[in-house]
Order: structure tokens, then sequence, then C-alpha cells
């Protein structure tokens, strides 16, 4: 029989050798994961951080003396969100020997909570080396926001194509003016279909101003593509580091922010600019590259991919009907 409880002390090893065991299984599928969270004691330091954050709490599924799973939840708020329950990628493991069914079942006991309280938005982020684990949550009623990809340089081949007359160069500072023209490509393109992402004025300052600060800022790695007078594209690079990460390997840098001038999309800029800088990068000593896109977004859905980036983990998020709280069909 199985009984789903509050996390204790005595359950924290046992839930390490679950995570742990999760962590070889999608070291299976993406061999650059991170290989030192196979250890027991490696991957009991990443669920004490998670419980020493404020406001989280969570459950374990237990059969006789064995922890079988357990999810650990946090409560946030924020302006884009509301109030809403975060489940992070280290936050949720079960056994091998169990079904994925269990996932659902550790969700609807701690769920049961957060929807009493108020708290109708759910998100997790989901590791994807188990088809059968990702499909329970879609069949709960999550979907899909933002993918997490991995590319790895020491496997990467230029991709051919049109390659037009470009100049790539790094950023500097009298290129802000340029950084803030640029700035807009992505914010419009992600608010057009089929991705409907909407973009306050408010937020599209704060974006320009993020990115004027880029030619400053001496950790990052800033490419533009110059076509004639024109800016073509741009791609910005930092080190992406987290001893702590399941999911970020050694010798990585993350890819914030990329784009191509919208009215010169389709000629290969794109396409051309991503291969010099990760030929560039290449050079620096790097070994990976980060990158994440908004789901909808079908364009960039399309093109990172065949870059050759391997999604290794979604993030994916529910909104719970608020009527529920009285709309229950009891009188």
């Amino acid at each position: 029989m199985i009984q789903i409880i509050s996390v204790e002390e005595k359950h924290i090893r046992q839930m390490a050798a679950l995570l742990s065991k999760r962590q070889a299984r999608e070291r299976k599928i993406f061999p650059y994961l991170p290989d030192k969270f196979e250890e027991i004691d490696e991957a009991e330091v990443v669920i004490r951080k998670l419980l020493e954050r404020p406001y989280v709490s969570g459950v374990v599924a237990v059969r006789g003396i064995d922890v079988i799973g357990y999810l650990i939840y946090e409560f946030k708020e924020e302006a884009h969100r509301g109030r809403y329950v975060w489940m992070d990628y280290e936050s949720i493991a079960i056994s091998e020997h169990e079904h994925p069914r269990l996932l659902r079942l550790l969700y609807a006991d701690a769920g049961a909570e957060w929807v009493k309280h108020g708290y109708f938005h759910h998100v997790l982020m989901a590791p994807l080396g188990d088809e059968m684990v990702f499909e329970q949550w879609l069949d709960q009623g999550f979907a899909f926001e933002q993918k997490y990809a991995i590319l790895s340089l020491d496997d990467y081949e230029p991709k051919n194509g049109s390659l037009p007359e470009l100049e790539f160069r790094r950023g500097a500072k009298a290129d802000a003016p340029l950084l803030r023209k640029m700035a807009v490509w992505n914010s419009i393109h992600q608010a057009a279909a089929p991705s409907w992402h909407p973009i306050t004025r408010e937020t599209m300052e704060n974006v320009q101003k993020s990115y004027v600060a880029l030619t400053e800022d001496e950790e990052a790695y800033l490419w533009l593509a110059i076509q004639g007078e024109q800016p073509a594209g741009f791609h910005v690079y930092f080190r992406k580091e987290d001893p702590f990460s399941l999911v970020t390997p050694e010798n990585c840098v993350e890819l914030p922010a990329a784009s191509t001038n919208p009215d010169m999309r389709g000629r290969g800029i794109g396409r051309a600019l991503a291969n010099h800088c990760f030929s560039e990068l290449k050079k620096e000593g790097y070994d990976y590259i980060f990158a994440d896109w908004h789901t909808p977004n079908q364009m960039a859905s399309y093109f990172w991919p065949r870059m050759g980036f391997q999604p290794v983990m979604v993030r994916m998020s529910r909104q719970i009907d608020p009527r529920i709280s009285w709309a229950h069909g009891h009188d």
C-alpha cells in the first residue's frame, strides 16, 4: 500500500537515491549532463538546498519503509503569473520500478492543498529523457511553455546553406543605439501569430534597456552581423556555471538572446551568424551551448533543433479554473 506523507529528515537520503538514479537514466539519453549527480551524496546536497528555500515544502510516497517517489514545491508570487506553485527540475523523482502514474498521485495529493489555499497556477520543469514521464504531465493538463536544449560543440558541423555577404564583429559601447533598435525584433515576433505573447510598452522599454546594457557588460560575448549598412542580426552569450544544476554541463555558455532582422529573414543570415558564433566559442574553449525558446514560437522551435540543439528539459504549466474554490458540486 502506498502512503503519501510530508517530507521528513529521515526521508532525505532515500530521496537523494531516487534523484541520483533518475540522473543516471537521463544521462543514458543525454550523456553530457553532469555525472557527479549520479552519486547519492551529491544528489542529497541538491535536495537539501531545495528544502532550505523559503516557502518550500514537499511530500513523499512510501511503501512500507521505502520512499518510492517525492515532490518538492515552492510557493511564489510575481507580477506575470500572480500566485503560483513552482516545481524545479530536481524537485520530482520516482523509482524506476514504479509506474509513471505515481507522479500524478503525488501531484494530486500536494495539489489539493495548493488549490484549497488559492494557488491555481502550477509550473514545473520536467526532464525529457523518459517520454512516459512527461506524457503523464500532458495527460494531467499541463502544457509546454519553454524548451531548454544543449548543443555539443565537439559534434557541431557548420550547417550549409546560402551564405550572404556579411560582416561579423563583436559588439562595443558604440553599438548601444543599434542594440536598442535590435531589441524590438524578438518582442514583436513573439507578439505575432502563432505565439501571441503580449509585450507591454513597459516591458519593451525594459528589454531595450537590458540590450543597451549588453554593450558595456564585460562578461557578455556579443556578436553582430552587418550587411552593407544594415544590422542583420545579433547573438549574445554568457558563461553558464551552476555547481548545483543537473542540466548544466562543464565548459558551457548560455544563449539568452539572438535574432535576425525581420526584413532579412529567409536568406541564411541566422544560420551564417550561428556558424560564426559557434566556431568562435569553440576557439574560446567552450564545449557546450545552452539555449531555450518559447515553444509557441514556431520559428525558434524549428531553427534551433535544426542547428543541432537537443532539448533536455521543458517548462510546463497548468492553470486551474479558480471557480473550483466554490463550484465543487456540493451544496
